[in-house]
C-alpha cells in the first residue's frame, strides 16, 4: 500500500539527507525510515555505532535505500555534493 499525505496524494520516495545520525534521535529516525518508507537515507557521520544493525548484513530488505558515508563535516568537500543531490536535509549535530 503506498503512503499517502493529508490530501491523499501518493508521497514519492525522497532522499534524505541524514548528518549526525548515530545519536539518540537521529539512529531512532532512521530505524523508522527504513522500516515503514522506501525513502533513501544518506547518513553522515564518523561513526555508525548506532546504526551499524541497518547497514549489515546486505540482505536486509532496506539495502538499497541507505548509505553511510563517513565524513567529518567541519573539513569534508564531499558534504556539499551529499546535500545537493537530496530533498531533505535533517542535521542532528550540535
Amino acid at each position: 500500500m503506498a503512503r499517502v499525505d493529508l490530501d491523499g496524494n501518493v508521497i514519492k520516495p525522497m532522499t534524505i539527507c541524514m548528518i549526525g545520525a548515530r545519536r539518540f534521535i537521529g539512529s531512532h529516525l532512521c530505524e523508522k525510515l527504513m522500516s515503514e518508507t522506501t525513502h533513501t537515507v544518506l547518513v553522515i557521520d564518523v561513526y555508525n555505532d548506532k546504526i551499524k544493525h541497518l547497514l549489515e548484513p546486505d540482505s536486509l530488505p532496506w539495502n538499497e535505500h541507505i548509505q553511510f558515508h563517513r565524513l567529518n563535516i567541519k573539513n569534508d568537500s564531499r558534504l556539499e555534493g551529499l546535500i545537493k543531490c537530496s530533498d531533505l536535509v535533517i542535521c542532528f549535530c550540535w
